[in-house]
């Protein structure tokens, strides 16, 4: 098969490499679009993981290939839940496989390739009625409605979303459907309008506004809830920022900088990260994405596995669209 290798930061590589065969209690399947998000930025940025086996991508929808037991059959539309985890340690055991003390290793595992294998127990059926392009949202839908359950979100709530890319807009998708009220910060105009056609109260640049001023503006007590989704430290900073007494601040960005804590402390506010769906959460997104088809507009272009390097090198200089789809059959 061919599969886009990493073998260094800022590297792809499309090569042929052994077809895998599923093991004990797995599914082959062949890759119909894989999403490019920003830990694969990171990945690729970085090289952490790279070498000749690595392939990146987990927002997968796929058709199955094989199946040894014939639970699935061949052609049956899923996406993988994308955790995998040993299955024995106190993690797993917990239904926490993204704890897993001893994660399995296996070469060219992700989905920029023309086939993956998955344990049968994380494949999710795609619904009928939701074609394969739109059901490759599924993961990071899952993700934005994990973390607003995971924030309290109530009805009427109002939520400050800074980085209005695919996961900050997913995140206002999500809670527009927790019934908040949201005010959005990015500084492209594009993304600022999508975010107001998903729902978004008001939706502002950070770079000529002040967020805290028109969200204190907007609620005496400021924000209960904030999203940092942007991924770099100034909106992080931001986020603490804006956000108001005792409220939650979750971080789905991978900010790497320092942040000044003071207001954090002194407003005594909370904060979690979410690195990931739950089963739970991405057959919610499934569900909401057959509700609300125009989701789909997050995606911005699909590409062909050869353009993959190229689209992760776009992602990487911030002008790569919003969400970019990788179709490894072409």
């Amino acid at each position: 098969m061919r599969a886009a290798i990493l073998p260094r930061a800022r590297r792809i590589e499309v090569r042929e490499v052994p077809t895998p065969e599923p093991g004990p209690g797995e599914v082959r399947l062949r890759v119909r679009y894989c999403g490019l998000c920003g830990s694969d930025r990171l990945l690729f940025t970085t090289g952490a993981l790279a070498g000749p086996t690595t392939v990146l991508g987990h927002e997968i929808s796929a058709v199955v290939d094989g199946d040894p037991d014939g639970a699935f059959a061949p052609g049956t539309r899923v996406v993988p839940f994308p955790t995998v985890g040993c299955g024995s340690c106190l993690w797993c055991r917990e239904g926490e496989p993204a704890f897993c003390l001893s994660p399995p290793r296996r070469p060219w595992s992700g989905g920029l390739a023309e086939f993956v294998c998955y344990p049968r127990g994380n494949l999710i059926p795609i619904p009928d009625d939701l074609d394969d392009r739109t059901a490759a949202l599924a993961e990071p839908l899952g993700v934005a409605l994990r973390a607003v359950e995971r924030s309290g979100a109530r009805p009427g709530d109002l939520a400050y979303v800074s980085g209005l890319g695919s996961i900050g807009l997913l995140v206002v998708v999500a809670l527009v459907e927790a019934g908040c009220r949201v005010l959005g910060a990015d500084p492209r105009e594009e993304r600022r309008g999508l975010a107001a056609e998903f729902g978004c109260e008001a939706a502002l640049d950070p770079t000529s506004v002040d967020p805290a001023e028109v969200a204190f503006g907007m609620e005496p007590r400021g924000p209960r809830l904030a999203f940092e989704c942007a991924g770099v430290p100034d909106s992080l900073q931001r986020v603490f920022d804006v956000c108001g007494p005792r409220g939650t601040v979750g971080v789905l960005g991978v900010p790497t900088g320092p942040v000044l804590l003071l207001r954090m402390t002194v407003r005594e506010q909370r904060a979690f990260s979410i690195s990931g769906p739950s089963m739970g959460s991405m057959r919610r997104a499934l569900d909401l994405l057959r509700a609300r088809p125009e989701v789909a507009r997050v995606i911005t272009g699909t590409v062909p596995l050869e353009a993959a390097g190229e689209a992760l090198a776009a992602l990487a200089a911030g002008d790569g669209g919003i969400k970019v789809l990788v179709a490894p059959g072409g």
